[in-house]
Formats: structure tokens, C-alpha cells, sequence
């Protein structure tokens, strides 16, 4: 045989092996590892390398079987970069079911595009990124990465799963570390059903994670995050941005913060210390400056996002704020602070997570840069109003449900501080509704709502007064769903911003809201807020559930019923009492065509285990099946 038709068949018989990963056919994942996933984490190796405090090395190799198309989304296809982290290796390759290879992509098959979100003026960080579209399913794709960083404040946390319906056949992380950094890690959710390792060596340690079964998404879960096994790592001496720090606690790690990143910021011109002079008069009580100057800083500022650098944790200077009308959350923050130590007023630099879905708060006992945004705490008797600087509308001291009821980081020139913000309790998040309707004969209705919210009630529906004349009816036709064909006759809102306090008024009416059989006419009581939220019923619930904010509904209406008709039947009263919420609700005569509709429901918050579920579930059953109560009309003879 010709020597090079023998190297040019080996070398394609060699080629052709190297292309075949056997390991990754999809018939040889566990069935246990299949129920319930929509993708399977085959292998996962993570290695960092801390070199220094300021030089970070890190490798990833990541095999994930996406099983059909809701998997897709846990593929990881790109990683991120900046001028302080630098990807030297980035490729994927696709396997078939079988396990045969289909497709390479290399570094110049990423897009590079940059993580700017639409709003920020300012940003340098920038993300390759792989477009795949897959020919079917399953298939398995492989990401390696190599990347090497300055920044070794932010170490990423190693999570056993990946999310909710993602299983893991095998995942581990190992981080080598100089002794003298001051290494630390804190493990969170680990439970003796997860079958993790751990490996504990002198500068080195070891987590690893086996064959451990997709967790079934269901209604009203908990965030992942809450559920998964999870390792966070630190660092006492680290650097940030070029900035290196040192911090064991939170006092340091605040003393560290205002010293390196905030003084020096919230200079302010001597014009502009003037103007905060002649803005406060006389004006001696220092909730009304206060209100004031956040005033001004609505009215003066709007929001950006600045990313760039140190410049996505240092916060601009005040008087640049000052002079371009605009800046992110830590910059208006900044410079609302500095507006009120111009008027005598001491404030406080804080760091939060924000989020309306969930109270994350920073961890307490472990100490790291956290939180993705910037607020304003000032002292006030013997406790802090906090200020969100980033909203133009809304009312001064109301955090809404982005900040509250959570653990922040106040920063104080002496140190850091962790204090929990006040949380919206269940009776503060009111909503009272009073008015009247009428039923015609006919069986259309009209009538007329007032509807006063407070608490995450009003932080829902406050910005109603800003929609456009379309908007606002498609909203109103959607919250008042329950009424076909409705016409919104009339609407207006008064917002007391002081008490903070939003009321709305509608006129509304709709025909054939009743049924007509004959000579009755039935309707549902409950026109105006019944409600429609019955969780998902499961045989064998599997998840802890949680109900995150509870809230308080009172309503009482007077029916008119109309001439020529008597009342044939109504609801009987009702009243439930249960550790998820309270209802009440009742029905009576008032005048021979005239009903009166009252109703009390509180549901509260708490977290639940998974065995109480159906009670919980029955409980919103039974309120939902007695706000679709409904009253009979039958026609007098």
C-alpha cells in the first residue's frame, strides 16, 4: 500500500476518533437524570487560579445535553470582558445524540458585541457570544474558556445545579490560592440529599458535585438561588478595578469603601451650595429640607448607567452630576448626599441588591462586594429614611418593593454597617375600594370605583396616571377582565405623595355583565376585584413554597337592583381564618332594591414546606370560589 494513502487514512481514522465523544451520547444518561430535565449538565470543570491579590486565572469546560428546546436556555455561550479581564481561549463544539461531532466554532465564529443595555452612556464591558441554532434535539455542546482578570474581589460562586429542570451528572470547581489572601468560602443549602464532595488541602480546595436530579419547577418556588447548593469565595486582600483593599468585616469593607471610592466625590461648587442655601430658607425641620432637596433632585437629574471600570462602583463626582443633569444610581445617591451635607444634613452612601420579586439581602456574616445597587439612608430618629435617588416620581422616603425589608451595606466614614431596610407588612399594602353599581334589567351594569392603595398597592399602580389615553384603557379593560365588553367612562387619580397615597376613581359600564334565564337575571357579586389566583394543583408537591408579599383588601359597595325585580337568592356570609391569610366577606339588605357588599381579605407573608401546600392552596380556593358568588334577580309578578 502507498505510505501516503496509509498516513492519509490513519490520519482520518485518527481524526475521526478525536471527533467522537461516546461519553456524551444521550442513551447513556441516567434515567433518574432525565425526569424532570430539560438539559444535563454531563461535565463541568472549573479551576481558578488566584496568583496574586490582583491577577485571577480561569479555566471552564462545560458539557451540557440539551434534551428539548426549553433547555436552551442553560447553555452557556458567552462570557464577558473588559479592559481588566482578557479571554485568551473561547471555543464550542456540538455533538449529536450519538455522541458524533457536528460542529466547531472557534474564536472568530463569537459575535462581539457590547453589554451596553440600552441606557448606558458609558460602558467597556463587552461579550463574545456564540448564535446557535440547533438542527434537533437532543444535543450535547461543549464551551471552553480561558480567561485572566486583575479582579479578585468578585470570585463567581459555584452552584452544584444550574436552575430549576437542569440535572448534573458531575460538576466541580477547584480554587488555588496564595495563603496569605486570606481565603474564605461559606456553603449554602447543603443538604445530605445532594451528593457533594469536599476537598480541603493547603492553598487549594475542592468541590464536587455527582449525579444529582433536576429539581421540578413549580408555582410559587422560591428563587433558585434560595434552594440550590451553593459555595460563595473571598478574599480578605483583593482588587477591584486596579483599586486593591483589604477587609474581614463589613466595618472594614465600608471604611475601605468611602476611603478608596467615595471621598473626594461629593464636592459641590460654592454656587451650588448657595442655591441649596436659598432652596431651604428658613426652613429649620430637617424631613421638609429633605423633601425639598430630593425634590430637586428629581426635577434637576435623570438616570443613566455608567460601566466602566471603577466607574461601575465608584460613583461620579457630585458636581459633574451636578453640571450634566444626569448620572446612575451610586452618582444621584452621591449627589443627593451631597446636597444635604451642604444644608447640615448628615446622609449615608448604601449598597443594596434591588429587586421587586424578591427581599435578597446582603449576606451578613460574610463579607464581599454585594449588591447591585445604590441608595441614600439618612438618620432620623433612631432609624434611617431611605432615599431612591434613580426614580424622578416617585415619593420621597418610599422605597417600594425594590429596596425594602432587606439587608443593605450603610457606609459611614468609620466603616460599614449592615442594617435591614423597613419592609411593606402585609396591613400596609392596602388596598380599600368603596362605590356603587347598578344592574338593569337588561343585564348590563354601570357604576362607579374608588380605589385607594397604599404599600406595594400603590407602587403598583401609581404610574397609572402616566399612560397614554391607549395604554391606560388597556389596562383597566385587562384588571377588570372579569367584565366583558366594558367601557371606561370616566377616570381620575388623586396622588397624595406625602402619605403616600393613590386613589383612583372609574367610572365604568358593560352590557350583559348578568345572565337573563327566563325571568332571572344572576350576577356576580364581586364586580370589581374577585379574586382569580388559584395556585397550580400538584399530587406530590415537591418544593417549598413562598408567598412573598401579602396584603390587605377591603371593599363595600352598594348594589341597586333594578325596578320590577326581587332578590331571589344571595351569598351567604363567609368567613375563613387560616396561618396564610384571613377572608371575610358578606352580602345584606338594605332597602328592597339596594344590597350591600363587604369584603375583608389579608393574605400575609411567610415561607411554607412543600407538605403545606395543598391547605395553602385550598385556602385561595375557597376564597376564589366565594368572590365568584353570585346574586339571583327573579322578575316580580
Amino acid at each position: 500500500m502507498d505510505t501516503k494513502y496509509l498516513l492519509a487514512l490513519l490520519l482520518a481514522c485518527f481524526t475521526f476518533a478525536s471527533a467522537q465523544k461516546p461519553e456524551y451520547a444521550t442513551l447513556l444518561i441516567p434515567a433518574a437524570l432525565s425526569e424532570n430535565a430539560n438539559a444535563v449538565i454531563r461535565s463541568n470543570e472549573e479551576t481558578y487560579t488566584i496568583n496574586s491579590q490582583n491577577s485571577l486565572t480561569v479555566r471552564t469546560v462545560t458539557a451540557c445535553t440539551v434534551l428539548n428546546e426549553f433547555g436552551l436556555r442553560n447553555l452557556q455561550t458567552m462570557s464577558s470582558y473588559s479592559p481588566t479581564t482578557r479571554i485568551s481561549k473561547i471555543e464550542a463544539r456540538v455533538y449529536d445524540k450519538m455522541g458524533n461531532q457536528l460542529k466547531v466554532f472557534k474564536k472568530k465564529d463569537f459575535r462581539d458585541v457590547s453589554l451596553a443595555d440600552g441606557f448606558s452612556i458609558f460602558s467597556d464591558n463587552r461579550m463574545l457570544y456564540l448564535d446557535y441554532t440547533p438542527i434537533g434535539y437532543p444535543f450535547t455542546m461543549v464551551l471552553e474558556c480561558e480567561y485572566q482578570t486583575s479582579n479578585t474581589a468578585q470570585i463567581p460562586r459555584w452552584s452544584a445545579l444550574s436552575g430549576y429542570f437542569v440535572s448534573t451528572e458531575s460538576d466541580k470547581i477547584q480554587i488555588t490560592y496564595p495563603e496569605n489572601l486570606g481565603f474564605a468560602y461559606k456553603e449554602v443549602n447543603f443538604d445530605p440529599k445532594f451528593q457533594i464532595e469536599k476537598q480541603q488541602l493547603p492553598g487549594k480546595v475542592i468541590f464536587t458535585a455527582r449525579n444529582i436530579p433536576a429539581v421540578k419547577g413549580e408555582a410559587e418556588s422560591p428563587e433558585f438561588f434560595k434552594v440550590s447548593p451553593i459555595v460563595h469565595f473571598r478574599l480578605d486582600k483583593f482588587s477591584l478595578e486596579g483599586v486593591d483593599g483589604q477587609a474581614s468585616n463589613w466595618k472594614e469593607f465600608g471604611q475601605w469603601y468611602y476611603e478608596r471610592l467615595l471621598t473626594g466625590t461629593d464636592e459641590l461648587s460654592a454656587e451650588t451650595q448657595l442655591k441649596v442655601r436659598q432652596l431651604i430658607g428658613d426652613e429649620k425641620d430637617q424631613i421638609k429640607i429633605a423633601r425639598k432637596i430630593y425634590a430637586y433632585v428629581q426635577d434637576k437629574t435623570r438616570y443613566v448607567s455608567v460601566q466602566v471600570g471603577i466607574g461601575g462602583y465608584k460613583p461620579m463626582k457630585a458636581s459633574d452630576v451636578d453640571k450634566l443633569g444626569y448620572g446612575d444610581c451610586k452618582a444621584l445617591s452621591n449627589y443627593t448626599r451631597a446636597l444635604l451635607a451642604a444644608a447640615g444634613i448628615p446622609s449615608y452612601f448604601t449598597l443594596v441588591y434591588a429587586g421587586d420579586d424578591s427581599r435578597r439581602g446582603l449576606m451578613p456574616d460574610f463579607v464581599s462586594p454585594q449588591g447591585n445597587h445604590a441608595i441614600l439612608a439618612m438618620p432620623y430618629q433612631n432609624g434611617y429614611v431611605w432615599m431612591e435617588c434613580t426614580n424622578q416620581v416617585s415619593p420621597f422616603g418610599f422605597q417600594g418593593i425594590f429596596t425594602d425589608g432587606r439587608d443593605v451595606l450603610v457606609i459611614k466614614p468609620e466603616g460599614g454597617e449592615i442594617v435591614r431596610t423597613k419592609p411593606m407588612i402585609e396591613k400596609d399594602n392596602s388596598r380599600v375600594a368603596t362605590g356603587k353599581y347598578m344592574i338593569l334589567a337588561d343585564g348590563s351594569i354601570s357604576g362607579l370605583i374608588s380605589t385607594s392603595s397604599s404599600g406595594s398597592a400603590y407602587d403598583a399602580v401609581y404610574n397609572n396616571q402616566r399612560l397614554s389615553a391607549k395604554e391606560r384603557e388597556k389596562h383597566y379593560k385587562e384588571s377588570l377582565d372579569n367584565i366583558g365588553s366594558l367601557n371606561l367612562e370616566k377616570i381620575e387619580f388623586t396622588d397624595d405623595r406625602d402619605a403616600v397615597r393613590f386613589t383612583e376613581k372609574i367610572a365604568i359600564s358593560a352590557p350583559n355583565y348578568a345572565s337573563i334565564n327566563g325571568s332571572r337575571v344572576m350576577f356576580a357579586i364581586n364586580a370589581f376585584n374577585p379574586f382569580t389566583d388559584t395556585p397550580t394543583r400538584y399530587r406530590n408537591r415537591q418544593n417549598p413554597f413562598r408567598v412573598e408579599r401579602g396584603y390587605l383588601e377591603q371593599d363595600e359597595f352598594e348594589i341597586a337592583i333594578p325596578e320590577g325585580f326581587d332578590i331571589e337568592a344571595i351569598p351567604s356570609g363567609l368567613e375563613l381564618k387560616s396561618k396564610y391569610g384571613e377572608y371575610s366577606s358578606t352580602v345584606t339588605r338594605k332597602l328592597p332594591n339596594l344590597l350591600i357588599y363587604t369584603r375583608t381579605f389579608l393574605m400575609k407573608d411567610g415561607s411554607y414546606p412543600s407538605e403545606e401546600y395543598e391547605k395553602y392552596r385550598q385556602f385561595c380556593e375557597q376564597v376564589a370560589k366565594y368572590d365568584a358568588s353570585k346574586a339571583v334577580l327573579i322578575k316580580k309578578t
